[in-house]
């Protein structure tokens, strides 16, 4: 019961700093979580390539952790402070059953990214005008072995995708992001 309480407070401690300063609209940030980690100086390398692809307009920050850690991905999730978000898949089929996971069907074709494809949470507005979460099948994530991105970095762990969070600042600035990283 004791590490609820402390969960909470985290939670609530990361939600009062994320309301704190502000984001540079022209940022996209990038949180990865591999499940074994990801390699040293991994963020840097992603970020130079990326920024190269993307030119001025756009800038991207990584976050990456060294180890897996449910608790922490929760924490980037409650923060609301991540454009894109890079799990293990399993995380992101639990996270999207709750309406985590924005659907990237208008965006990306999504037979062919099939291992991305499962039914989870979408708010829909319900006869009241209520929102109420319905459990619809959509694109959530795209598989990182499938982007060039990290196939030229070396980094392509089976079962790792990349998904925007329900909570992204702006999703076409995300989506762009993904683009980038095809390329």
């Amino acid at each position: 019961m004791r590490g609820y309480t402390v969960l909470a407070a985290l939670i609530a401690l990361v939600m009062l700093l994320s309301g704190c300063g502000g984001k540079d609209e022209s940022t996209v940030t990038v949180f990865l979580m591999g499940q074994n980690g990801a390699p040293d100086g991994m963020a840097e390398q992603l970020k130079e390539k990326l920024e190269a692809s993307l030119g001025q307009d756009l800038k991207v920050e990584f976050n990456v952790s060294s180890i897996y850690n449910n608790q922490k991905l929760l924490l980037e999730y409650a923060g609301a402070m991540n454009d894109l978000i890079i799990l293990p898949k399993q995380d992101m089929l639990d996270y999207g059953k709750q309406g985590s996971n924005v659907p990237l069907d208008d965006y990306f074709n999504k037979s062919d990214y099939a291992e991305g494809v499962f039914e989870g949470g979408v708010e829909r507005k319900s006869g009241d005008e209520q929102t109420e979460l319905k459990q619809e099948t959509h694109l959530y994530g795209i598989p990182v072995s499938d982007l060039k991105l990290f196939k030229d970095a070396g980094y392509t762990p089976e079962g790792l995708f990349v998904t925007i969070p329900a909570s992204a600042g702006n999703v076409e600035r995300s989506v762009q992001v993904i683009h980038a990283m095809m390329n």
